[in-house]
């Protein structure tokens, strides 16, 4: 799955956006929270002190007295307190009180009554000149003030200030969080286009280069300077010359193919060519090499009226250098050949030849076959793989296994050469190892056990068709040919 660096980068980004600004706001506010509660704190006694003195003047005898209520009302309302009642009790019973005077809201009738009963039912005196409580979370100041033991101001007020301040808190806050959000998005779209936008087109470059186009170019506005603009010529004078090698390449390449093609067609020159009957036999033949040109070798060579040779050689290695091989091969057949057709004695002069060529560093295996006109067949194998020889008469096919060791890595030993007596009709399967490493997707070989079951399922047709038939065999098992493929039927005349 591919991970694409800017989502990563990106939401990294805005989850470090949002913790940053999540942490100031919650810093700020919870500092101002705290100014303002102590400011709430300072306020309320201050609140309390302005009320106190406004009434400690007023002497009361009997607070039913409506000119000297007015008066505490006036008073109260100078100093803006809206919000107060001045309430009597019975025997300090909640349950049995009179209001005297109110203004504003009654819920300090509410608030008086609750904390009324706790000094009743503490039964405790009263030793100060007011009682009060804070509401922080709404800023609200409750205040009691004891005008008598019976008699009592109750006061709620609402700090203003301090809820605008909160009010104004709110807002900053909000300006703040916009603010950060809007630096954080157009420094992010900063980064896009300083650094993403760069390495976009580096990317599309190169996903461009890997189609095999190398004439793409990281461009853009090399003004800046930086790291990237550095890289981006960097990567341009790569590309420069990854093609300039490139195009070299492609000459070299293209002087090679077409000097291989030549090595085809010499080393095609080389072979019998399209001919099928000779003097004592007839021979049909597949030959594919695995590159242009072939370490794979056959020839027929027609002696004389009453002798054909045949030959097959299978030199190590692929392409030109087992091609040269081949070449070496053939040349050293044809002079050897005229000095003598003996096939023990061609196996072992090529093999020293060879040798003193190549310094055992390649060789070959390859077998020889010499047809005479009395009827018989002398068969010599330098290390090649088993053949298989079907004698039309008793329909039975015979294998000729190796008669010596592999050409040319200075054994000085002379061939064995087996005397096989031939008849009209009988067939000779020729191949070299290529047709048993033909390799079928599942990674089986064709193994010599299926090709020696097809020939004897096949032997009593046209050699010509039996050739098709092999071919057709292996193409259908096989999807790699890791080597030169080369085989084919000999029939006696």
């Amino acid at each position: 799955m591919k991970r694409s660096l800017r989502l990563q980068i990106i939401s990294i980004y805005s989850l470090l956006t949002v913790i940053n600004l999540t942490f100031v706001a919650v810093m700020i506010f919870e500092n101002q929270t705290d100014l303002l509660i102590d400011n709430f704190t300072l306020e309320s006694d201050q609140i309390a002190r302005k009320i106190l003195k406004k009434i400690e003047g007023i002497e009361v005898q009997n607070y039913d007295d409506p000119e000297k209520l007015a008066d505490i009302e006036s008073k109260l309302l100078s100093i803006g307190i809206e919000n107060f009642s001045i309430i009597s009790v019975e025997d300090r019973s909640v349950e049995k009180f009179k209001i005297n005077l109110e203004h504003g809201s009654s819920s300090s009738i509410t608030y008086l009554k609750s904390k009324l009963t706790t000094i009743i039912n503490a039964k405790e005196a009263i030793n100060s000149s007011y009682d009060i409580e804070l509401d922080s979370e709404n800023f609200i100041v409750n205040l009691i003030f004891y005008l008598t033991e019976k008699t009592f101001l109750v006061s709620q007020v609402r700090v203003k200030e301090i809820l605008d301040r909160l009010n104004s808190l709110y807002i900053q806050l909000g300006l703040l969080l916009l603010w950060g959000v809007v630096f954080h998005i157009l420094f992010g779209i900063f980064l896009y286009r300083k650094i993403f936008v760069r390495l976009f087109i580096l990317k599309e470059v190169s996903e461009t280069m890997s189609t095999g186009d190398l004439s793409a170019r990281a461009s853009w506005n090399f003004s800046s300077q930086d790291e990237l603009d550095l890289l981006g010529n960097t990567f341009n004078g790569m590309v420069e010359r990854i093609a300039s090698q490139v195009e070299s390449l492609e000459y070299k390449n293209q002087q090679i193919q077409t000097e291989l093609e030549i090595g085809k067609n010499v080393q095609e020159c080389l072979l019998p060519g399209k001919k099928r009957k000779f003097n004592l036999i007839t021979a049909d033949l597949f030959y594919k090499p695995m590159r242009e040109v072939s370490g794979d070798i056959y020839d027929i060579i027609e002696i004389n009226e009453e002798r054909t040779g045949f030959f097959l050689a299978d030199a190590t290695g692929h392409g030109v250098s087992a091609a040269l091989i081949t070449s070496i091969i053939h040349f050293n057949i044809e002079n050897i050949m005229k000095e003598t057709v003996n096939p023990s004695f061609i196996f072992t002069r090529l093999s020293e030849k060879l040798f003193d060529t190549l310094q055992g560093s390649f060789f070959a295996t390859g077998i020889f076959m010499l047809f005479d006109k009395e009827g018989y067949a002398y068969f010599c194998s330098a290390g090649h793989n088993p053949i298989y020889y079907y004698r039309k008469s008793k329909g039975k096919i015979v294998t000729l296994n190796s008669t010596g060791h592999i050409l040319g890595i200075g054994i000085p030993e002379e061939y064995q050469v087996l005397k096989i007596k031939t008849e009209p009709g009988d067939k000779v399967l020729v191949y070299t190892d290529g047709v048993l490493d033909s390799t079928a997707p599942t990674g089986e070989q064709f193994g010599d056990d299926r090709l020696a079951e097809l020939f004897q399922s096949k032997v009593n047709i046209d050699p010509k068709e039996l050739v098709n038939e092999i071919k057709t065999a292996i193409h259908t098992f096989a999807d790699h040919f890791p080597d030169d493929v080369t085989f084919g039927i000999i029939e006696i005349q």
